[in-house]
């Protein structure tokens, strides 16, 4: 399969392997060597869901680097398993302070953050993750977005970067348009809609209640970054079939930190956060490309059908992508919230990252 943007995945066999080579290649902590910041013994908790993977390697990269740094004195302690709150519930306790950093993805939880659904919508125009940071953080300077987090007593620090979306599922091929209809999907965000425009049926279910549900048939499909997500989660070992470059786009989740920890912080250790960010991104896309090979290898392995994108099917789905934009929008501005002005500020900077 090829995709527009190149990526890979950590599933639970290649944690192992991952955890030895990306992290290692990066600022892995030397307390041999004296501090670059000097600052006060800070320990941050920070609220993950599911194993070590692709998608959290954005923030393994900016807990290395702040220990770096600080030769361990900005400590980010990284609590996978959802240990420390459901994914769903990442926002109630960053507003309650039950810990000072999580991963929050507001497609779990869209009236809550409204405004932050406008970087989930399908098919926007980001066809690399250097060109979907550089909008996502355009995006959440923009006043609108910052009085939504406020409102939850957080503080935006980076995205946690996802590829393209695919599906993989179980049973009859849907190779047809007419084959789609009434099939059962996980899907979220504006992929929701996409799906709706072939017939099937969504719904969202957080992450670790996906294998079982496909185990057991009450879904028969699961709309995914592609490749790591589905190795991740091991979805490719019940899965039959899989879609082939379909890049349906992706949608944004946010690491944010508690305000009143993020405020707490010596003011170098904020120019250090920030400073931090860019190198944890950069090895969030290297460890996406280091075993997106491998995934691919085992997926042909496994035998997985691959399913092209046919004319008929390609026409179902752009008609339905202005459509949920404009839905969007709508629903925004009936919020209060700027819609047009927030999906126009998309749009252009996705521009101006490409070209530039």
């Amino acid at each position: 399969m090829k995709n527009d943007l190149k990526i890979g995945s950590i599933g639970l066999a290649a944690v192992a392997a991952v955890t030895l080579t990306a992290s290692a290649a990066f600022f892995a902590p030397n307390t041999a060597t004296a501090a670059e910041v000097d600052g006060p013994k800070v320990k941050w908790l920070v609220s993950l869901w599911g194993s070590r993977r692709g998608f959290t390697e954005g923030v393994e990269g900016l807990k290395d680097y702040l220990a770096e740094k600080t030769d361990g004195n900005f400590e980010l302690d990284l609590q996978y398993g959802g240990v420390l709150s459901d994914p769903k519930e990442n926002i109630d306790g960053l507003q309650l302070g039950a810990f000072e950093a999580a991963t929050v993805c507001p497609f779990y939880h869209p009236d809550k953050t409204p405004a932050s659904m406008g970087l989930s919508q399908a098919f926007l125009p980001l066809p690399s993750f250097e060109v979907q940071y550089k909008v996502y953080g355009e995006y959440l300077k923009h006043p609108a977005l910052k009085a939504e987090w406020d409102k939850w007593n957080s503080t935006p620090i980076m995205s946690a970067l996802m590829p393209n979306y695919e599906i993989m599922g179980r049973g009859d091929t849907p190779a047809t348009l007419a084959d789609w209809d009434g099939v059962r999907l996980n899907a979220s965000g504006g992929h929701a809609a996409l799906t709706e425009a072939l017939g099937a049926v969504p719904s969202t279910m957080p992450a670790p209640d996906l294998y079982n549900s496909l185990e057991r048939g009450v879904i028969e499909g699961i709309v995914y970054p592609y490749t790591y997500a589905f190795v991740a989660y091991r979805f490719h070992e019940l899965s039959t079939w899989v879609t082939d470059a379909w890049n349906l786009g992706t949608v944004q989740c946010t690491v944010a930190a508690n305000t009143d920890a993020y405020n707490a912080l010596p003011e170098q250790y904020k120019q250090l956060l920030a400073e931090a960010v860019v190198p944890a991104y950069n090895h969030q896309i290297a460890a996406y490309a280091e075993i997106d090979a491998a995934n691919e290898k085992e997926f042909e392995a496994r035998g997985l059908k691959r399913i092209p994108l046919t004319d008929d099917i390609r026409t179902a789905l752009k008609a339905a992508v202005e459509p949920s934009w404009q839905k969007w929008i709508d629903d925004a501005t009936a919020k209060g919230i700027p819609g047009q002005e927030l999906f126009d500020l998309i749009l252009s900077e996705a521009e101006k990252a490409q070209a530039g």
